[in-house]
């Protein structure tokens, strides 16, 4: 268990628990006294060794504080910073220095007052990391003519969205912007906490560290027996073990809002909805997997016959014993290298339309005119992942629905091959050959 040490306000030092030794140091620092306590708390569950550090104003006091923060690491050991505010500037700035840098193996800034020239370059050897939020933010430049420098200029400057869903800021260090919150977004304890901006810096900074200190973490691992206790040997206690237990785990089926929060809600969903509750038939293949710092996103094709209910994807839905092909995505994130929540989806109208529920061709009333099917389609969404493959020929699955419906715009009378429930029969009620590489018999 990682240690909490903090700096309280008038001290003079650092209260160190030097018995877990290895472990990465990691300093926080803001203008307050004190700070978001499930932030710290939940840097040291993530194995850190956490120190506060306030920022009091800055000046030559705090400089000292922040040497003192490597003070006792062992040989090979270095420490990273997560700075806020008005912290964040001054260490952005004082880091900056390369002779500052001594066993620094990352900066990360939040929502920074004032930043150093977009221009500039930070040691190599610090991962930096900015996060921004709100309208402006100012900036400082040094002129330089002919090798001198001249006084520092500091300038308001809007900051412009970055470029992507991501917004990525293109300066000279990792920096992302985030437009629809302010100052403080990450902040548990504060109104302008937001829960989605403040996760998705979560991620990015842990990821940053990570990289910083070279220490991963084997989520794959832990995921992989969920998987084994969730699908295949179906025990509820293993299925609960990866769990985090000291947060509010969760799990959500979009297609269906199907799942649960809290660990004795998720056992009772478990026990009741899902576990047991899965066609003996069904056949999973893993498509693709992209593993991060905190998170998990499987790809799945999975297989079945409706020969039972299945309650978290077709509530209410009896047994139709019609085959079902679908692509499954699972979104999981981690907290302290254990499960905390997992957001599942699928193509619910595509399962539909295998089991026979949605007729493309039957049009709900007050339908625009002119509509004359729906763009649903059947197991070919699935097909078309699981046989993927651009150096062969085969079947063509894309863009039928839209040749179809650019024919009939023009009042074309040759038929078009659809989609869905007008695949040749003998297609329909056969799998794909070889693709379950475990599951049912």
């Amino acid at each position: 268990m990682a240690s909490i040490s903090i700096s309280a306000p008038g001290a003079s030092g650092f209260l160190y628990n030097n018995h877990n030794l290895g472990t990465a140091r990691l300093c926080i620092t803001a203008e307050t006294a004190d700070f978001d306590n499930e932030t710290i708390r939940g840097w040291a569950d993530e194995g850190f060794d956490v120190v506060y550090v306030p920022y009091n104003n800055g000046g030559k006091e705090y400089e000292g504080r922040l040497r003192s923060v490597k003070d006792g690491l062992g040989v090979g050991d270095n420490y990273g910073i997560i700075a806020f505010g008005d912290a964040a500037s001054f260490c952005l700035d004082y880091y900056l220095k390369s002779t500052n840098c001594s066993r620094l193996a990352a900066l990360i800034a939040y929502y920074p007052t004032v930043i150093p020239d977009p221009r500039s370059r930070f040691s190599f050897q610090v991962k930096v990391l900015m996060h921004l939020a709100g309208n402006t933010v100012d900036v400082v430049t040094i002129p330089t003519v002919i090798g001198l420098q001249g006084k520092r200029h500091r300038s308001t400057k809007r900051i412009d969205p970055g470029i992507g869903t991501g917004e990525r800021l293109k300066i000279g260090w990792p920096a992302f912007t985030y437009e629809s919150v302010q100052p403080g977004f990450a902040e548990h304890d504060l109104e302008e906490y937001d829960r989605l901006a403040s996760d998705l810096a979560w991620s990015r900074t842990l990821e940053t560290l990570r990289k910083a200190y070279g220490k991963d973490r084997d989520l794959e691992g832990k995921w992989e027996e969920e998987l084994e206790a969730r699908f295949f040997s179906m025990n509820l206690a293993s299925t609960m073990e990866p769990y985090v237990g000291h947060l509010t785990p969760s799990l959500t089926c979009v297609p269906t809002m199907s799942g649960a929060i809290g660990t004795h809600a998720l056992r009772r969903f478990y026990e009741q909805n899902f576990l047991r509750k899965l066609p003996p038939s069904m056949r999973l293949r893993l498509i693709s997997r992209t593993a991060g710092a905190d998170r998990i996103v499987d790809e799945l094709y999975a297989s079945f016959e409706h020969s039972q209910e299945v309650p978290w994807m077709l509530p209410g839905i009896p047994p139709t014993n019609r085959h079902v092909e679908v692509i499954l995505v699972s979104i999981v994130s981690f907290r302290s290298g254990r499960l905390y929540s997992e957001h599942m989806y699928w193509d619910q109208a595509s399962v539909l339309v295998q089991l026979g529920l949605i007729d493309p061709k039957l049009i709900p009333e007050g339908s625009p005119e002119g509509v004359d099917r729906l763009p649903v389609i059947g197991r070919e969404a699935a097909r078309r992942i699981v046989e993927e493959d651009p150096e062969a020929e085969g079947r063509d699955y894309h863009n039928k629905l839209i040749r179809r419906a650019k024919a009939k715009s023009k009042g074309k009378t040759k038929q078009v091959e659809e989609s869905g429930t007008e695949i040749a029969k003998s297609d329909t009620e056969k799998p794909l050959p070889a693709i379950g590489n475990k599951g049912g018999e």
